[in-house]
């Protein structure tokens, strides 16, 4: 057997097979279809190009198999709606997502955020697996797990480390959600409720897993044995971080007295609730450092966060990550020059 025969007859997904096409602007028209518009031309010689498709929808995300049989260069822009998982099964690719370009293998898969311009290079012998995730859905989950309303697009980012580290069980949990279908027992054949804890699964493992502008807020919440009235308090210190609060209206919102608020803040965080929502604010001011675009003022963000002491955030923010504010918007690509005096 061939190894062409033989890949062919691995094939992920074939018997969801969209469709098998040599001509090239047929095959960019049909996997616009299930993604987006995109420019699709080749990279070099064009010699067995034969385009495979093979995708299955489901609730809030789809399984694909895509390879394109030659070297194919492809731009699809912003992709706006969706997240999209790349994970090489075989050959190589260049990804750009962004202003950056990382190599994608077996052992680096890449994630396409729907914010940023995407260009790539497949080669010749690239087999993806792909894992398109609803731009709302993804933003809903994180909103939930973060605690937080999140008025930012989460950004992961683009190189995404498989072989080794945090994501490789995740990668694995999404090869054995692959293989499960081609078994005519995952997609498909789920009930409504187990696909929807399958997808959630998926979606948290990779806000959980995946470095991004949001892992840090992803902290656990109150422990089980926490009481009502705490997990009361946090939630709403965390509806209402940027918001000017007192001790005593935390208390008065859990339903106790500020003594029994301070003791079980302490019993269960380490902390006074005055330590947990500074340390909030400065969670949600570094989430904000990452996310607005070049030209956001510090000082702008400091007060999005909460904080009207300038210096004092500036102190509060390296005490906690080790590096000023202005360095976590230069390390992101966003220099700013206007808030040297208080933001060295």
């Amino acid at each position: 057997m061939t190894r062409q025969q033989a890949e062919h007859k691995s094939e992920p997904l074939r018997a969801w097979r969209q469709f098998h096409s040599r001509d090239i602007d047929e095959a960019r028209s049909l996997v616009a279809q299930k993604f987006c518009d995109h420019r699709l031309q080749p990279a070099g010689r064009s010699l067995g190009f034969g385009t495979r498709h093979n995708h299955v929808p489901g609730r809030s995300l789809s399984l694909n198999y895509l390879c394109y049989g030659s070297a194919v260069q492809i731009d699809p822009g912003e992709l706006q709606d969706f997240y999209l998982v790349q994970m090489p099964l075989s050959g190589a690719a260049v990804v750009a997502n962004g202003a950056a370009a990382v190599g994608s293998n077996i052992r680096q898969a890449t994630v396409l955020n729907p914010t940023r311009a995407t260009q790539m290079t497949w080669q010749a012998d690239c087999r993806m697996l792909l894992l398109q995730i609803d731009r709302n859905a993804l933003h809903s989950i994180a909103e939930r797990a973060s605690g937080l309303p999140l008025s930012e697009p989460v950004v992961f980012d683009t190189a995404a480390p498989i072989s080794t580290g945090p994501l490789h069980d995740w990668a694995r949990q999404f090869i054995a959600c692959v293989r499960a279908t081609d078994a005519q027992a995952g997609f498909g054949h789920w009930g409504a409720l187990q696909q929807q804890v399958i997808e959630e699964q998926l979606i948290l493992g990779l806000l959980t897993h995946q470095q991004s502008n949001i892992r840090h807020l992803l902290s656990p919440r109150a422990p089980l044995g926490s009481s009502l009235q705490i997990r009361r308090a946090q939630d709403y210190i965390h509806a209402n971080a940027a918001e000017p609060l007192t001790v005593s209206a935390i208390a008065a919102e859990a339903g106790c007295s500020i003594r029994t608020l301070q003791t079980g803040f302490r019993q269960h965080f380490g902390l006074t609730p005055v330590e947990y929502l500074r340390d909030l604010r400065l969670d949600l001011a570094r989430y904000l450092l990452l996310s607005r675009p070049a030209g956001t003022p510090v000082s702008s963000i400091a007060y999005d966060s909460g904080f009207s002491h300038l210096g004092r955030f500036s102190q509060l923010y390296r005490a906690r990550f080790g590096e000023l504010p202005s360095t976590t918007r230069a390390a992101n690509g966003f220099p700013d020059q206007t808030e040297q005096s208080t933001f060295p």
